[in-house]
């Protein structure tokens, strides 16, 4: 009896300690980033397209942004809320396969999670965003073809555009390695 009492001592000891460095699955941030980078794909194609009309303007796709924005805030702050400021945190075999996706190496605390990897590289994504639309209100200017000539009116020429979805699809895809990690439960 004694050995049995020893035998279950040590099994619950062993489960108390044991390091668990990607944390359960979450549908709604591996959803809600496939969502987003579809939308911003297509958004930036559009406007790669419609670049020097008027559809292709800043000003008529703010609403776009905007939506793109919120649906990146909602997932940066589901993510916030399961870390709890904890950090980022990931296995090593983890850690590598990021390491060949992420656009920037990932900083590792002691005490994380993956949660706060994810927060961290969705938080990359959302920078991109605002950078895409930086570029897009005031840095890319093109002719206006409805207008006189000499006329320039906000746009996003198709080659800045493919160059930073290449940017965004990076970080995108790294949080899909983070995710991918935690709903196949791999831990190495």
């Amino acid at each position: 009896m004694k050995r049995l009492t020893l035998a279950l001592m040590v099994l619950m000891l062993s489960a108390c300690v044991s390091v668990e460095y990607v944390t359960p699955y979450d549908p709604v941030i591996d959803n809600g980033i496939r969502e987003y980078k579809e939308s911003i794909n297509t958004l930036a194609k559009n406007l790669g397209d419609q670049a020097g009309t008027e559809a292709g303007t800043y000003e008529a796709n703010l609403a776009h942004y905007n939506a793109l924005e919120s649906k990146i805030d909602l997932l940066i702050e589901r993510a916030n809320l399961q870390s709890a400021g904890r950090g980022c945190r990931l296995a090593e075999g983890i850690s590598a396969q990021l390491a060949k996706v992420a656009p920037e190496p990932m900083i590792q605390t002691e005490e994380g999670d993956s949660y706060g990897c994810t927060e961290r590289l969705l938080v990359l994504v959302k920078d991109q965003l605002d950078l895409l639309q930086n570029i897009h209100q005031s840095a890319d200017k093109c002719n206006a073809m409805a207008s006189p000539r000499g006329t320039k009116i906000s746009c996003l020429r198709a080659t800045t555009s493919k160059a930073a979805m290449k940017i965004t699809n990076q970080s995108i895809n790294a949080v899909w390695v983070v995710e991918t990690a935690k709903k196949n439960g791999d831990n190495g």
